[in-house]
């Protein structure tokens, strides 16, 4: 069998499109998980590059019912029943509510009357579940240990037993600033994103989630999903009273119905108290799983993107099973077909006894359904459907005026002139652009049968290699069948009863398919180096001075780089790791980290981690240098594994720009990294490992960073199929 090469040997053959480029996650670098809430800031607007501005009314709209002109016009002589309002019609004004930027006492004081405001709003609205507080100098409580504060929210006014309020009661943060001059906006715009990211990332049963902003005079309404950030042009506080009505009747609208489903609550999903902690109650179809342990949670940890959470669970009769709640691109297919596609095509290409051997080592699926809500399928907002002028996406500056004083009040400056919608790109440094493609996501989830130890979690040595060596029988089979996972990573690879499985398929994809998407997320310290170049780097370096050949292919990853990932993982686990005997002996690991943090830097285009790779004989005695005894007697075969796939490429590109993808050099491969790991295997013996320590200079996780305890079988005599 020949596989279909990336690049046609003729002209007139048909050229397959390019790859979909993957883009590291700033989230999931060390920056973000010290817990330093500046650093973590950065990160998430690095991830998030941009937000799409729409008319008020566009969003307003997607809120809650608005109220009718017959409801206005109740709500606003109430008010001013209430002395809330005076005026007539034609000079409504808020009684003592003045600009901001006028008020010579603190911001905490101007903003006082907002509160008075919004609760007259509000009582027009039967059954309404939400109410104002506000708080500049309180910090809610948090499970991941977040120190924001917002200077108000909306906050479930539920019976609550506990006497502060937690992240999982606010329904929506706000922000103020006195002035609109531009540290005002970056600031408030800062702070709004970083509590509607926390908001998403600490609560599984938030879908969506709105946010409010304040400048002097200036209202802006925000909304976060797994898609992507959307921000309202501005209205003034002061004129348009109606809209300011509008808005608070449809969040208090939203807030009437017993599941808030309409603020973005899930339905589906029950928080329940176990003791200390929190457990969860998902209903997949006619079944309800509840939660027992995290088993990964960091993908929730973007703002826009799969948001994925997995989870421990057991079903109603005690089984226990794994759960994975993500939103896809709401074009692609999940992950339980794409397994099954897998699984089809493994059917058709393998012979009988490779087919058991696949399904060994690919995880296991129960089930997979998507999120029904109301008889509708949960899907992130469709603005397609609003208005169709006037939306603009809008470029974060990310290097913003970042403020270096404690988030409490300040007076704030008084800009000399312009309305924050005409001013606001130019101040922010922000470049606008218009874009008809509106990214939208769906909610669904997969029930695995198996749960196990992530391979990053797993402590003993021999463990941890079996683990990865099942994970590389399972690329062989996916790759024989005709696909590539795209995704290798140590978290997307379980120990399950002595045996590695693959998982994570939701970027798998047949090597000869032509469907490509606009993006994806990807592991950097596991990404080939092609990969992440987005260029084949290993053709002849007599085409270089050729004239005559013909433009660069698009790239496509191939089997090589799945497997290079498997090179990098097996490289992870040694230079991230030491024997706990040497750590008990008081062994200095700063050489050791130098070199771990060269060959993963974390970020894309870093010349050390192509060096580390290709440079065999410094790769050979930075092994030997830089790693204890017992573990370099085990990993010595690292350059060696390195020197066979770069042998492997210039094999595959020798023809450049064809290339020779076919079954010889795949078997050649996925035997040569057998052997290599087979051989550390059986030296593995009973080390076990632990992490380099995280001291003052070195506060970098592993990635993920989440924990799982230890597998049972640690020390085992390892398993080969």
């Amino acid at each position: 069998m020949m596989l279909t090469p990336h690049t046609p040997p003729s002209q007139n053959s048909q050229m397959l499109p390019p790859d979909t480029v993957p883009v590291p996650r700033h989230t999931s670098q060390a920056d973000y998980r010290t817990g330093d809430l500046k650093l973590g800031r950065i990160a998430v607007l690095a991830d998030l590059r941009r937000y799409l501005q729409v008319p008020f009314d566009c969003l307003v709209k997607c809120v809650g019912a608005k109220p009718s002109q017959q409801d206005l016009q109740r709500i606003r002589h109430n008010l001013k029943e209430s002395k809330i309002l005076a005026g007539d019609e034609s000079g409504l004004q808020w009684t003592d509510f003045t600009p901001p930027a006028t008020s010579k006492g603190s911001e905490e004081n101007a903003f006082k009357p907002l509160g008075r405001i919004i609760a007259g709003i509000l009582a027009e609205v039967p059954n309404h579940g939400v109410s104002f507080l506000a708080n500049p100098n309180g910090t809610p409580l948090s499970q991941r240990n977040n120190t924001s504060r917002p200077d108000g929210f909306l906050v479930l006014s539920n019976e609550k037993t506990e006497p502060k309020i937690h992240w999982f009661d606010i329904a929506v943060p706000f922000e103020f600033k006195k002035g609109r001059d531009i540290e005002s906006l970056r600031d408030d715009e800062q702070k709004i994103i970083w509590s509607l990211h926390n908001i998403m990332r600490e609560d599984p049963l938030r879908r969506f989630a709105f946010g409010i902003t304040i400048e002097d005079t200036q209202l802006r309404l925000w909304l976060s999903n797994r898609a992507l950030l959307v921000v309202t042009e501005p209205i003034n506080f002061f004129e348009n009273i109606d809209g300011v009505i509008s808005l608070f009747y449809a969040l208090g609208s939203s807030s009437a119905s017993s599941t808030m489903k309409e603020l973005g609550w899930d339905p589906t999903v029950e928080r329940i108290r176990d003791g200390e902690v929190f457990q969860y109650k998902f209903t997949i179809g006619d079944e309800v799983f509840t939660t027992t342990r995290e088993l990964a949670t960091y993908g929730a940890d973007s703002m826009v993107g799969r948001g994925t959470r997995v989870y421990e669970a057991t079903d109603a009769k005690g089984k226990k099973v794994a759960v994975k709640d993500s939103w896809r691109d709401l074009e692609r297919q999940s992950e339980g077909e794409i397994l099954a596609n897998i699984l089809a095509s493994c059917e058709e290409k393998l012979n009988p006894d490779e087919l058991v051997k696949a399904k060994r080592h690919f995880v296991g699926v129960r089930l997979w359904q998507d999120v029904v809500i109301d008889d509708t399928r949960d899907e992130t907002l469709d603005l397609m459907a609003a208005e169709e002028h006037n939306r603009t996406w809008v470029s974060i500056d990310l290097n913003p005026i970042l403020s270096t004083r404690l988030h409490l009040s300040s007076t704030g400056d008084v800009p000399d002139s312009g309305q924050l919608s005409a001013s606001l790109p130019t101040q922010l440094g922000i470049i606008a652009h218009k874009e008809t493609g509106i990214p939208r996501r769906v909610h669904t989830r997969i029930v695995f049968h198996d749960v196990g130890v992530a391979l990053k979690d797993v402590k003993s040595l021999a463990d941890n290699l079996t683990c990865l060596s099942g994970a590389l029988m399972a690329l062989y089979y996916l790759h024989k069948a005709g696909w590539v996972h795209r995704d290798f990573s140590v978290g997307n690879v379980i120990c399950v009863r002595d045996i590695g499985k693959l998982g994570d398929f939701e970027y798998a994809k047949q090597m000869d398919s032509d469907v490509t998407h606009d993006v994806r997320t990807g592991t950097m310290h596991f990404m080939a180096l092609e990969v992440e170049s987005q260029k084949y780097l290993f053709y002849p370096d007599s085409h270089l001075f050729n004239t005559d050949l013909p433009l660069d292919p698009p790239f496509r990853m191939n089997f090589l780089h799945d497997i290079k990932s498997v090179w990098w993982a097996f490289t992870w686990i040694f230079f991230y790791h030491t024997d706990t005997e040497m750590a008990n002996a008081g062994h200095s690991f700063d050489t050791q980290w130098k070199q771990f943090q060269l060959a993963f830097p974390g970020t894309v285009g870093h010349a050390s981690r192509q060096n580390f790779f290709t440079q065999v004989i410094e790769l050979r005695r930075s092994c030997e240098t830089v790693l204890s005894k017992t573990c370099f007697d085990v990993c010595h075969h690292i350059p060696h594994f390195a020197k066979a796939l770069q042998d492997g490429y210039r094999k595959a590109e020798a023809n450049y720009p064809s290339l020779a993808l076919d079954d010889t050099l795949l078997e050649d491969m996925h035997g040569r990294a057998t052997e290599f790991l087979r051989d550390a295997q059986e030296r593995a013996g009973v080390i076990k490992l632990c992490r380099l320590p995280n001291s003052q200079k070195q506060k970098r996780p592993s990635p993920g960073d989440e924990t799982s305890p230890p597998p049972k079988n640690q020390g085992k005599k390892p398993r080969h199929d």
